[in-house]
């Protein structure tokens, strides 16, 4: 299944200990709600506050739901109004969500102009430098140790990474930083974003960005989550 969500009333994607709201935890109630136990796998797991445009989950269905059509009708009516189904697909047996996604693409929105309508879904900020994010960005390219755009606390088996595109480009009102790569450790998007936030602002250079890419620590506060979507994945 391909699904689409707003993560702004949501712990995360993954399913926690306690009581709080999360992704996860929303479908498999719904999912229960129609007769679906077995559990699913995320091609990847959002942070709190973290959209999604195109989440992709792999799970085995019940054999009585033959008709994908219809049973993507009633998830959604059940899912709405934050999260929606957008695609039910059959695959090979042996998909993983997880393990078969070859890229994943996320996409942070930076608004021009503030409003109470736009301010769940991006950050307002007027850039003022956009050759120098561009700079910023081309570095990204190939692949790194982004050891020091990770979340404390994380848990990887490497911290190597490979991105395959990473652009900054104007729409209407908006400006919208997308990154591709084969995998991204927690927080390391808005880790990264934040940093170019600091570089338009004039707080920090291109070439402290490119020292923190080779090890160094010199700024790791995370953007906010609300500009970050899951925009797209790769099999």
């Amino acid at each position: 299944m391909k699904i689409a969500y707003n993560g702004g009333d949501f712990y995360g994607f993954q399913s926690q200990k306690n009581d709080f709201p999360t992704i996860a935890k929303k479908l498999e109630e719904v999912f229960a709600s129609v007769g679906i136990f077995n559990k699913f796998i995320a091609s990847g797991r959002t942070d709190k506050g973290v959209h999604a445009n195109s989440q992709v989950i792999s799970l085995e269905l019940p054999s009585f739901f033959n008709d994908f059509h219809k049973l993507q009708s009633i998830l959604n009516t059940k899912l709405y109004p934050c999260i929606k189904v957008k695609h039910i697909w059959e695959v090979n047996q042996d998909f993983n969500a997880r393990f078969s996604a070859k890229k994943r693409g996320y996409c942070y929105l930076l608004s021009q102009t503030s409003s109470p309508f736009l301010n769940h879904f991006s950050l307002f900020h007027t850039i003022k430098n956009e050759h120098l994010i561009q700079e910023a960005l081309n570095l990204l390219l190939g692949t790194h140790n982004f050891s020091a755009f990770m979340k404390l606390g994380s848990k990887n088996s490497s911290t190597l990474r490979t991105i395959y595109r990473a652009k900054l480009r104007k729409t209407k009102n908006f400006y919208i930083i997308s990154i591709c790569g084969n995998g991204f450790l927690r927080s390391q998007i808005r880790l990264i974003v934040g940093f170019l936030l600091e570089i338009d602002k004039g707080n920090l250079k291109v070439c402290d960005f490119k020292a923190q890419l080779l090890g160094k620590q010199i700024f790791k506060i995370p953007c906010p989550p609300q500009g970050l979507f899951l925009s797209k994945v790769s099999f």
